[in-house]
């Protein structure tokens, strides 16, 4: 397949656009239903580059158009659409291919004069020291206005946006899944680096194209009744939106990053391991009941109105189908349905206010940590070809959603990306590897809904971890002023 690459060019701001080849204008891409439940406005990421005094950013936009090109020849739906399904009454998505349209790549210099005045969150330098704080990443400046999808529009499936400023570059996306963004990120590095640094060799992909619609049977035995993690969503605004807030309350909010080291999350591990010698504990099972008590116990939840807390965990489910098997480099959402743990508020924070009570390492967590672990287990094929089955008996593809109150309620979600070492893709000579990664932690209006990130490792860090958190000033505060959170976690914004 050829692609063209269209381009506009304005000194200080540019968009090129690689389009499919002319033949397939018009062919529909059908989608999972797991891709219809995923959310219709992804999660994006920015990845930090530090640039020399003489770098030529026109030769960086050049070779990530090429190595783009090279990614598209080998994956050809990033160049789709997205588009509403005209033809089904289930408010169901698709992407199309249309020749007019493609990937896009901007280019914005915020160093220049034209562009200069718009960027006045720091430099590189200032930014690392601060370690990239995302509340100096609004969103239309790094990432452009987004769009909403309504009837008869067609937006690009993926748009990239370089944003050079002073000593660095931010560059920012969204893709899909973790997994999914660290695939096509992999494939961007070893393209961008043959580009960049004159290789004749061009890398192959390692991404896998199955046909997305009909990629997992559900089980159509099925009942409603059976899914008490999933409720009829009462309106279109509710699908998949677990927060009710005002809008005043949405000022007090912010964003938090915190790190733990690895000598610390091994400290941690032990501890509540010890205490669960008949189950082999992992990362997310000891950070998710660590933290999962500690945000509780911060938000002073009443357990009166909210008797029970919910933690949702994000789960690959890629190496859990059977017969057949969905390999991990599978291109497509494939993150459902959830693990999800329960435990009463009172239990949570049982012991809290009162320092003669049974150490949560020898009672809390490890009861915590167990719940964290069958439910993870019970998200095996089973479980998502049920869930896929009661997708597809549903009206529309927007009448369930998440059975969660994430605010003004208990509820959490773990969205677990420390597996993926975004900071280990290397992308040549120029540019190296990222300095840091950091992913949206509400909405994109930046809205809180609960989710808890972790990270992975900064290459500085070790393999110590970071997390990333959104809620009101006064629960950051308790956060940080707890003595036993504190002795885990350092608060870097």
């Amino acid at each position: 397949m050829s692609e063209t690459i269209t381009e506009a060019n304005v000194p200080a701001s540019s968009v090129a656009v690689i389009k499919p080849h002319p033949d397939t204008h018009g062919q529909v891409v059908r989608l999972s239903a797991i891709d219809q439940i995923a959310p219709r406005d992804y999660m994006s990421i920015c990845q930090f580059f530090r640039l020399g005094p003489d770098v030529d950013k026109r030769e960086i936009f050049r070779a990530l158009q090429e190595a783009l090109l090279n990614i598209v020849n080998d994956l050809p739906e990033l160049a789709c659409c997205v588009q509403k399904h005209t033809q089904s009454s289930r408010e169901e998505v698709e992407l199309i291919f249309d020749s007019n349209k493609g990937v896009e790549i901007h280019y914005k210099d915020y160093t220049s004069p034209e562009y200069c005045d718009l960027w006045n969150f720091g430099s590189f330098d200032q930014l690392e020291e601060e370690h990239f704080p995302l509340n100096k990443l609004p969103r239309h400046i790094v990432f452009g206005t987004s769009a909403k999808l309504v009837d008869g529009v067609r937006l690009p499936a993926l748009v990239i946006q370089l944003n050079f400023i002073p000593g660095g570059l931010i560059l920012g996306h969204v893709a899909g899944d973790g997994q999914s963004i660290f695939m096509l990120l992999s494939a961007m590095g070893a393209h961008f680096s043959a580009a960049i640094d004159g290789l004749d060799s061009k890398p192959t992909s390692q991404i896998h194209l199955l046909e997305r619609s009909g990629v997992v049977d559900g089980d159509k035995s099925v009942k409603i009744q059976e899914f008490p993690h999933w409720k009829l969503a009462d309106a279109t605004g509710e699908f998949l939106n677990p927060t009710a807030y005002t809008a005043s309350e949405v000022s007090t909010f912010q964003y938090a990053t915190y790190f733990i080291s690895a000598e610390k999350l091994a400290l941690l591990k032990r501890r509540i391991s010890n205490n669960v010698p008949e189950t082999k504990l992992g990362t997310i099972e000891t950070l998710g009941a660590f933290i999962w008590r500690h945000v509780i116990v911060a938000r002073n939840i009443d357990p009166q109105t909210y008797p029970e807390a919910k933690l949702s965990i994000t789960i690959d489910a890629r190496g859990r189908m059977k017969a057949p098997n969905v390999p991990s480099n599978y291109w497509g959402n494939f993150a459902e349905p959830n693990a999800v743990a329960r435990l009463s508020v009172a239990r949570l924070q049982q012991g809290a206010s009162s320092p003669t009570s049974d150490d949560p390492t020898n009672t809390i967590y490890p009861e915590a940590a167990r719940r964290i672990n069958r439910a993870i287990a019970a998200v095996d094929d089973k479980a998502v070809r049920r869930l896929v089955g009661i997708l597809n008996q549903m009206p529309k593809s927007t009448t369930l959603t998440w059975n969660v109150n994430r605010y003004p309620g208990p509820d959490m979600l773990l969205v677990c990306l420390q597996g993926h070492a975004y900071n280990d893709i290397y992308f040549g000579n120029e540019l190296g590897f990222p300095a840091a990664s950091r992913f949206t932690v509400g909405d994109t209006e930046s809205k809180p809904d609960g989710r808890c990130m972790i990270m992975p490792p900064r290459r500085g860090d070790g393999k110590g971890l970071e997390i990333g958190l959104q809620y009101d000033n006064s629960t950051l505060k308790r956060l940080e002023n707890n003595a036993e959170f504190g002795e885990f976690f350092v608060r870097r914004n």
